[in-house]
């Protein structure tokens, strides 16, 4: 029999489902269904007049020799290969980040970089602090030193993250401090790194046009498969029964059927949905703790060619309401005109506080006056600007979400031909490249490995898709 298959959510993740579902079976009946007017979830384009920026920058660089082979064939005639700049604002100056050693002397005097070094050799030693909760401050301070701590991150993480780093899991940092600490960063300078053993990218590749060039790319594949994707479509039920499963779609009075559903809208929606059929307690509850970091993007045009030639800016301090920025134009030439330029700058907030119930002319009066603090533009210099809420970006691990996801998983798992995959739909920090990984991983679970019961193999693999690093 064909096996009717829908995807719920048309971002990378279900792209890349859809795209390994029809390669093991072209007969597959695969259809996509998009809440929003057309594909790529949170990777599309944003533009203002006649620049045009990502959805916060997607760099083209992986470690998944999967995913860096299909990225090759789908896109290679059009990566280009970037140098990687990025500063960081900090004490009224700007340095380089991640911070070099010289400079890191020159900004903070002797002094202070002997506590770094010190700090750190306590560690070493085995004397520095120790926690016994598995947090984001106490990995990061055993990595990197109770001082370079304090001076470069702690302000940072609480701007990004709107809690305490003591409340964050120690997983947030895990992965991206899994290349080593402050002696590999030392080591990075003085003596250089192997590929694929980056502590901080060097060089990347970018897309001509942006992110959503890929989106298309992948899109066209699908149609040109047999696959089929409805955009405009928001799910408001979802049903089992012994024949399959039931979606119901907003303005739709007839329901899809469908023998496998692949999930990569927010965990927390779909949860909704599925305990109104199967209640669980435990998992209500869970479900009303998970929280996601919403993020603003603030795109402001600026009536001069350039504002920097860097990628990405940062701004841990209290003296910008933002806390990182990128200029469109520095990722790929094809992302604006040659006479002005643009600031994307980056506001994360919680669901219902104060900056997330804050208007648009207040947050765009705020950036600008970012922008002129930082000299990043003058008064006369800038141009038009717009507000981009994205209400789900990074999923926030609190000290109990890994109990939490092992209650939601395991429920998950109880639901015969259903998975739930990709940042969003799993609850995980991770990188666009993983994301597609794990979109290949359903399907090839689903199709090849287990079609049987697909989503019982999968939800007891996911935990290692936790174990990917992040490269900044």
């Amino acid at each position: 029999m064909t096996k009717r298959i829908a995807i719920l959510g048309a971002g990378v993740c279900g792209l890349a489902t859809a795209l390994k579902l029809l390669e093991i079976d072209p007969k597959a009946d695969v259809t996509l269904y998009e809440s929003e007017d057309r594909v790529g979830g949170l990777a599309r384009s944003l533009t203002v007049g006649d620049q045009t920026a990502d959805m916060g920058p997607h760099r083209i660089h992986t470690e998944l020799p999967d995913v860096q082979e299909f990225l090759q064939e789908i896109a290679g005639d059009e990566l280009e290969r970037v140098e990687r700049r990025s500063r960081m604002w900090i004490r009224d100056r700007w340095i380089e980040y991640p911070p070099q050693p010289i400079e890191t002397l020159k900004v903070f005097g002797p002094l202070t970089l002997a506590k770094v070094l010190a700090s750190f050799g306590e560690n070493a030693l085995g004397m520095g602090p120790k926690s016994t909760t598995d947090n984001y401050e106490a990995v990061m301070t055993k990595a990197f030193g109770k001082a370079l701590y304090r001076l470069i991150a702690l302000d940072y993480t609480r701007k990004v993250w709107k809690i305490d780093p003591k409340q964050i899991h120690g997983d947030i940092a895990r992965v991206r401090v899994s290349a080593g600490g402050l002696d590999r960063l030392i080591k990075r300078v003085l003596v250089g790194e192997k590929e694929g053993q980056e502590t901080a990218l060097k060089k990347f590749y970018y897309l001509e046009g942006g992110v959503e060039t890929l989106a298309k790319k992948m899109e066209q594949r699908i149609l040109a498969a047999g696959g089929k994707i409805e955009v405009s479509r928001r799910v408001t039920d979802l049903r089992r029964d012994r024949d399959g499963w039931s979606i119901f779609f907003d303005g739709v009075p007839e329901a899809t059927s469908a023998d496998l559903v692949f999930s990569t809208v927010p965990i927390t929606d779909l949860l909704e949905l599925l305990l109104m059929q199967k209640e669980n307690e435990r998992v209500r509850k869970a479900r009303e703790e998970m929280r996601f970091i919403a993020n603003f993007l603030v795109c402001v045009v600026l009536k001069k060619p350039e504002a920097t030639n860097c990628q990405w800016l940062y701004f841990p301090g209290r003296d910008t309401v933002f806390n990182r920025a990128c200029e469109p134009k520095n990722f790929s030439s094809s992302m604006g005109d040659a006479d002005s330029t643009m600031m994307v700058l980056e506001i994360t907030c919680h669901h219902g506080d104060k900056v997330w119930n804050a208007s648009d002319q207040s947050l765009i009066k705020k950036s600008i006056a970012g922008l002129i603090k930082t000299g990043l533009a003058k008064e006369e210099e800038i141009g038009e600007a717009i507000v981009h809420r994205i209400p789900y970006t990074y999923p926030l691990y609190d000290l109990e979400y890994r109990e939490r996801l092992d209650h939601v998983w395991k429920y998950l798992s109880k639901f015969p031909g259903l998975i739930s995959v990709g940042r969003q739909g799993l609850f995980l920090h991770n990188n666009m490249d993983h994301s597609i990984h794990m979109g290949f991983r359903a399907g090839e679970v689903a199709l090849r490995e287990n079609p049987e019961h697909p989503e019982r193999k999968f939800y007891n693999e996911v935990r290692r898709f936790q174990q990917f690093r992040i490269v900044d």
